[in-house]
């Protein structure tokens, strides 16, 4: 009877053994591990040189321009390649003129051009943005023309004034 006591001594103690062996791999195994990763800082920043249009005295249903005289806009990419927006409230002062995109009764129509008044492109409607040009690299310049066409009528003829918004967004 001492023999099977002794072989299940000796099957314990090897199982033990095996047990050992295994935790000594494990601790043997790496306890950090390292992850490569790239980052690039993004930073949106715009200007615009000299901010300031003077449409002048225009005759309703009549499309004006900024296109080949000085009141082109420049717009200077001061941060990251970048998507440059542009927006444009209602023409206030007197009876207010709505955004449209035609001219009709107190509605006037702006567009703006990226291409020295060769295609412009409509704003669509009163703080909602216009995609102006898609890319817009950094630290670069871009003209911005704007046509504005009066209203077809006017309940007054007072000076209006609006305000266009340039934005840069990430591409």
């Amino acid at each position: 009877m001492g023999i099977p006591l002794v072989r299940a001594s000796l099957g314990v103690m090897g199982f033990a053994v095996l047990v050992s062996l295994f935790v000594w791999q494990m601790a043997g195994a790496a306890s950090t591990a390292t992850v490569s990763a790239t980052i690039t800082a993004n930073n949106l920043a715009v200007s615009v040189a000299d901010g300031s249009i003077a449409f002048g005295s225009v005759a309703l249903n009549t499309a004006t321009t900024t296109a080949g005289n000085s009141d082109t806009q420049t717009v200077t990419n001061d941060g990251s390649d970048a998507v440059l927006n542009v927006k444009s409230g209602n023409a206030t002062g007197g009876t207010t003129w709505t955004l449209g995109t035609s001219a009709g009764s107190d509605i006037f129509k702006l567009e703006v051009s990226t291409t020295t008044g060769s295609t412009y492109m409509t704003l669509q409607a009163t703080d909602t943005y216009l995609t102006a040009s898609s890319t817009f690299a950094s630290l670069e310049d871009q003209d911005i023309d704007f046509r504005f066409t009066t209203p077809t009528g006017s309940t007054d003829f007072v000076q209006k004034s609006l305000t266009i918004t340039v934005q840069v967004t990430s591409q």
